[in-house]
């Protein structure tokens, strides 16, 4: 099984990224928007361009790698926010294409815990109902614990995704102790038989 089989079936591996990646942050969307209407690539907007990606929590490394491969493709040529956006899908496809790697599910572990991180608006509570989904879709016995105890919307949604799919959620109050509600959902999950849990 794979990570990426949640996504839309058909095409490649890359092509289903590129959806994925379609449904960016809007930030990201209306920072590029916002500096390109169809005018030449010039330093200046390569530096604007790089400033609205860092804002955008893309990280500094990877803003800058962006920025410079599209400034060396394109420097002084005419160029739209879509063709910024697409020449981005390409880039990022590039950069994650060594690290995308199959979620290989080891019956071993019982409870198969998947800890899923990343910033804010970056997809994590949407992939991880797909998941539950899927897992229990095969006839997995599932279980998500909302660890981001600190964002209660966040938990909320969780709770939502965990009745469309089906599967229990622990969570706690607001502020709890996110390591202490995860150990509290590993052992619930040992004891209710358990064979994935996500986080």
């Amino acid at each position: 099984m794979s990570a990426t089989d949640t996504a839309p079936k058909g095409g490649s591996w890359l092509s289903r990224l590129r959806a994925g990646l379609s449904k960016s942050t809007k930030r990201v969307t209306e920072g590029i928007t916002g500096l390109f209407t169809k005018k030449k690539l010039d330093q200046a907007t390569l530096n604007e361009l790089e400033d609205a990606l860092i804002q955008a929590d893309l990280g500094v490394s990877v803003a800058a790698r962006l920025v410079e491969k599209l400034g060396r493709e394109r420097f002084g040529r005419e160029v739209t926010d879509e063709e910024v956006r697409s020449a981005f899908a390409d880039h990022i496809a590039e950069i994650l294409q060594p690290v995308a790697t199959k979620l290989a599910v080891d019956p071993a572990h019982k409870p198969h815990v998947v800890l899923v991180i990343g910033v804010n608006g970056s997809g994590k509570t949407t992939t991880i109902a797909k998941l539950a989904h899927l897992f229990k879709g095969e006839g997995r016995k599932v279980m998500l614990a909302a660890g981001d105890t600190f964002r209660a919307a966040a938990v909320e949604q969780l709770k939502v995704w965990g009745d469309r799919a089906g599967v229990p959620v622990i969570a706690r109050e607001t502020g709890a102790d996110a390591a202490g509600l995860a150990y509290e959902a590993l052992e619930k999950a040992r004891a209710d038989g358990c064979r994935h849990a996500g986080a």
